[in-house]
C-alpha cells in the first residue's frame, strides 16, 4: 500500500516541480506556465486521481468522468493522499 501512495505522490508532484523549475529558469513564459498549470489542474490531476480510485475499487468505471467535476472526489481525499 505504501508503494501505491508513493507512486501517486510522484505522479502528482513531479509535473508541478517541472513547471516550477521551468518557470524559475526562464524556460516557460507566464502564458505557457499558466496554460500548463490549467492543464495539470483540470485534466492531469483528475485523471491520475480517478485511475487510483478505479484501481482501488472505490469508484466504478461509469463514475470516472465525475473526477472532472471540481471537488467531487473530496470524499476520497483521505484515501487518495493518506491511503486510509
Amino acid at each position: 500500500m505504501a508503494k501505491n501512495i508513493f507512486v501517486y505522490y510522484l505522479l502528482i508532484i513531479f509535473p508541478i516541480v517541472l513547471l516550477g523549475l521551468g518557470a524559475k529558469n526562464g524556460y516557460l513564459s507566464a502564458t505557457v506556465f499558466t496554460g500548463a498549470l490549467l492543464i495539470y489542474a483540470l485534466i492531469y490531476h483528475p485523471i491520475v486521481s480517478g485511475l487510483r480510485l478505479l484501481q482501488s475499487g472505490k469508484i466504478n468505471k461509469s463514475e470516472f468522468w465525475k473526477n472532472f467535476i471540481p471537488f467531487w472526489n473530496d470524499k476520497y481525499w483521505t484515501f487518495l493522499f493518506f491511503g486510509k
